[in-house]
């Protein structure tokens, strides 16, 4: 059975200045029996020398942790820039985060792509998705030195959606088919996935043939976030079937690891984080996923 882990990043306020404090998270997720965090940089550095305090803090509250998340690095700096330094330095911030989470023992580094924006062209959108998977190139490269496995998460509002013109499973596997390798795999994100896909996220993932690493983990009701993001529900308080996913899940990806429990935007993410893991839990254990 994969284990269960949960994402600091649906604890990030960004209406306002008042956020949790570590310690309060790494206490509920310990007394919710959650067995590992996906780091955010809100509360991490990802800087080496820090591995080992990091992993021993963490482990005091019983947690591993498997994966961090890069977002904050492509809106720091601009994968898709004209300027070629900046996108070196998009790429050196990322293999920073690769090394760091390698000494540390983790197995997983999210991709977040660029931000998309409208009134791009047919030809302005394609060059923009082919300068991405060169970027993600060179990146490849320092995940297969390490070993690490990058994970590239599609979302409605970014880079991979489709543009407009096609599908967003069309870009994804463009960029995967590009780049063949263990180390480039996809973040699956259910909330996400069941907007691009037009409520067929279980048709989205098999058209990905088993090239999945990571997963987020909500419920959604085919609506978006105010800044463009699929919105992180309850279970129940969706639309989506999530037994038949995860039997899906299952057949298509048997040696996943792990699924990380997402509260993004979430206004209490607290009541929602146990409730989901608790019932993904039940729907592990009942379509005996062991």
């Amino acid at each position: 059975m994969p284990k269960i882990c949960l994402g600091e990043d649906g604890f990030l306020k960004l209406t306002t200045m008042m956020q949790p404090r570590r310690e309060e998270i790494l206490n509920f997720a310990q007394r919710e029996k959650f067995e590992g965090i996906e780091i955010h940089s809100h509360w991490e550095t990802y800087a080496m020398g820090l591995e080992g305090p990091l992993t021993k803090y963490y482990g005091e509250f019983g947690q591993a942790i498997p994966g961090l998340q890069t977002g904050h690095l492509t809106g720091m700096y601009p994968a898709l820039s004209d300027n070629p330094t900046v996108r070196q330095c998009y790429i050196q911030a990322v293999a920073n985060a690769i090394r760091f989470i390698d000494a540390i023992g983790g197995k997983h580094v999210s991709i977040t792509p660029p931000w998309f924006s409208t009134g791009q062209t047919q030809e302005t959108y394609t060059k923009n998705v082919k300068r991405f998977t060169e970027v993600l190139q060179e990146l490849v490269s320092v995940a297969e030195r390490y070993g690490p496995v990058l994970a590239i998460e599609p979302e409605p509002n970014l880079i991979l959606n489709g543009g407009g013109f096609r599908d967003s499973i069309e870009d994804v596997k463009e960029v995967l088919d590009a780049i063949d390798s263990k180390n480039l795999k996809v973040l699956f994100d259910l909330p996400h996935v069941n907007v691009m896909s037009h409520h067929d996220p279980v048709g989205f993932l098999k058209q990905l043939k088993g090239r999945v690493s990571w997963c987020h983990i909500a419920d959604n009701d085919m609506t978006l976030t105010a800044i463009g993001t699929g919105k992180h529900l309850a279970f129940g308080e969706g639309n989506m079937d999530m037994e038949a996913f995860f039997k899906a899940l299952k057949e298509e990806c048997p040696n996943l690891e792990w699924l990380m429990i997402d509260t993004w935007e979430c206004p209490d993410p607290y009541p929602v984080a146990a409730k989901n893991r608790q019932a993904l839990e039940e729907i592990l254990k009942k379509i005996n996923w062991a």
